[in-house]
């Protein structure tokens, strides 16, 4: 069950409980659970006229494998440009998944800045493909291609917390919208587990992406490009931030995420 298999559950409004397959733990995917509240804010708004410019989630509790998910939204603001929605992905009532999403209208504008192409460091091919070991490996690891270019890999015992490399859908099946988009960027470690020497829990709490406005088409063969950094980390959490580029080098979005790391339990 592929990720646009979820994504038409719910633009036909069905039924929907996420498999074990997109586990992490015993818990599902957040890279899952957010893109399917963003595909449920989009259809239920019907925006088609305005770009996705900022979304920001809220990871507020696990979801759970296997068990019924409830979407709701609301309109937080809208203006002649920009419109600002509230999304949240539900079990039994209770906020597990929180999303703001941000659309906005092209205007124009004097002010034109365009960042300088990203030049990655090893080709697709020249990168080394992450595996997929079921029992090492989180069990949603099995729908995604990651090849890494930079850093190394989870609990490494690396001096830098920093990750990166191409990263696509083992079988695409589509051309990306945000939502797909979402998951794939999602797949990736946090940027500090490289620096563990053993392998032990870490989450995402809060994630923060903005997306870049225009942007060159992507083909549905394309792999993006990731890289990111550890900003900051201490007493338990990890600041990090990315970039993801088209092939070519355009800059496509850029991400932040806090992270909770549980190498140290009392």
């Amino acid at each position: 069950m592929n990720f646009q298999y979820y994504q038409n559950l719910v633009k036909q409004d069905l039924p929907l409980a996420i498999d074990s397959s997109w586990g992490q733990g015993r818990n599902a995917f957040g890279g899952l659970t957010s893109a399917l509240v963003l595909t449920d804010i989009e259809k239920q708004t019907g925006l088609t006229d305005a770009d996705l410019r900022t979304i920001n989630i809220h990871f507020c509790g696990a979801v759970i494998l296997e068990q019924p998910c409830q979407f709701t939204h609301r309109i937080l603001s809208k203006g002649k440009s920009v419109i600002q929605v509230e999304g949240q992905l539900l079990q039994d009532g209770q906020v597990k998944t929180q999303v703001v999403a941000c659309f906005g209208t092209k205007r124009q504008s004097s002010i034109q800045i365009t960042p300088k192409p990203i030049s990655p460091a090893k080709s697709v091919s020249d990168a080394t493909k992450f595996p997929f070991n079921p029992g090492l490996t989180p069990q949603f690891a099995q729908y995604f291609d990651l090849r890494l270019t930079s850093g190394s890999a989870p609990f490494s015992g690396a001096i830098e917390g920093v990750i990166g490399g191409w990263m696509r859908f083992k079988e695409p099946t589509e051309v990306l919208n945000d939502s797909a988009m979402l998951v794939l960027i999602d797949a990736w470690p946090p940027a500090v587990l490289p620096m563990l020497t053993t392998h032990v829990p870490a989450s995402t709490i809060t994630w923060n992406l903005e997306f870049i406005q225009p942007r060159d088409a992507l083909a549905k063969q394309d792999y993006l490009y990731y890289e990111c950094k550890t900003v900051q980390a201490d007493m338990g959490y990890a600041h990090t931030e990315a970039i993801i580029c088209h092939p070519n080098g355009q800059l496509l979005a850029l991400s932040r995420q806090l992270v909770g790391v549980y190498d140290k339990r009392a």
